[in-house]
């Protein structure tokens, strides 16, 4: 076996590796250049190598160190190269199950889905963690792009489909980290754990009302809209596929407790999801300006001159991709114009307004400017 793959162990993180799994070192052999440790669990054994890695042998005692290793915990050797290549980091690994299929593949646009799913799920629980609330409508903060630009897309693994992410635990450069027990990455990772066990916990249960309720009123809500929807990119076209977090805790720093370490979300979970993402977006502040969307319905009556006026209802688009519905009140001329739209598909509208926070179809006052801006056709 090539001996460079050794070579780039270093001393530190392989004893805090070994002392992560339940090793003691011998300070007797320090002295001597030496880290040598025991394990009350393997009386017979003891794993010895170079402080120094320039040493000559120092390579090939690393590798008699993994060997044994793999020999006494009955392990293989890509997992204990794995475990210690993200002994630094916190990982989620998303595991997709799906009972339809066991050929080996997914449609590459649901693994496209699944992989913008597990990237939002790191920029929700960044964004909740630097500012706690049931909704980001906009997650481009500093610090969230950092986090996610210091994540890492692991190997797969076997077993289903299997999308990893790692962060390492101490990657942020952010100030407050060095005055915080807890690091940025472990905070965000930790609020993940926290808030989708909660969902599926209420899901489980019937609850979600309660919950909705309960978060809405929290000072520092764990569970947003964002994490639902995250969540969601996850669901296939047929709604077959099941998904469990499983998480992996760096090994650097004191593991959490009160964790779990996996969190499996059964595929009719999904709609119930969408529902508790629903409820907690349409806490959504006031906006107020120009919007493009569609038509969707009329529900005007005949005036006295009988023309067409009153209701008309919207889908508004948004940057993130979602769209909001909206009931606005047009008089004559503008519901002319929404007729021609409802009647040719192809048909864009700008309108311009305030749209009033609330459940769906929020409503829209003090339009000041409606008409067609594109015929797709």
């Amino acid at each position: 076996m090539n001996n460079d793959i050794f070579e780039t162990i270093a001393p530190t993180d392989l004893r805090d590796f070994l002392k992560s799994r339940g090793w003691f070192l011998i300070e007797d052999a320090i002295k001597d250049g030496l880290y040598a440790l025991n394990n009350d669990q393997y009386k017979r054994r003891q794993l010895i190598f170079p402080i120094d890695n320039s040493t000559v042998d120092y390579s090939d005692c690393v590798e008699t160190v993994i060997h044994k290793l793999v020999e006494i915990e009955n392990s293989s050797f890509h997992e204990l190269m794995a475990a210690l290549s993200e002994m630094k980091d916190d990982a989620i690994a998303y595991r997709i199950i799906d009972h339809r299929n066991e050929s080996a593949y997914i449609p590459l646009n649901y693994a496209l889905e699944a992989i913008k799913g597990a990237k939002d799920m790191l920029l929700s629980a960044a964004h909740s963690v630097l500012k706690p609330q049931i909704y980001h409508p906009k997650m481009n903060r500093r610090e969230a792009l950092q986090f996610l630009d210091k994540s890492s897309f692991r190997h797969t693994e076997a077993g289903s489909f299997i999308i990893k992410v790692s962060t390492p635990v101490k990657a942020m450069d952010l100030q407050d980290d060095m005055f915080k027990e807890t690091p940025f990455v472990r905070q965000a990772m930790l609020l993940i754990n926290y808030s989708v066990s909660q969902l599926i916990q209420a899901i489980e249960a019937d609850t979600m009302e309660q919950l909705v309720a309960t978060v809405k009123e929290e000072a520092t809500p764990m569970l947003s809209s964002n994490i639902c929807k995250a969540l969601i990119n996850f669901q296939d076209e047929n709604s077959q596929a099941d998904l469990n977090l499983n998480f992996k805790w760096a090994a650097v720093i004191t593991k959490p407790l009160n964790t779990k370490d996996s969190i499996k979300i059964q595929s009719d979970y999904y709609s119930r999801i969408d529902d508790v993402r629903k409820e907690l977006k349409s806490q959504e502040e006031e906006m107020d300006g120009m919007f493009v969307g569609t038509v969707e319905a009329l529900l005007g009556d005949l005036d006295e001159k009988e023309q067409r006026v009153g209701d008309v209802i919207l889908d508004l688009y948004q940057q993130d991709g979602e769209s909001i519905r909206a009931k606005v009140s047009l008089k004559a001329e503008w519901h002319k114009r929404a007729i021609k739209a409802y009647e040719n598909g192809g048909c864009f509208i700008r309108i311009k307004g305030k749209l009033l926070a609330g459940n769906q179809p929020r409503v829209m006052k003090n339009v000041t400017a409606f008409s067609i801006i594109k015929d797709s056709n």
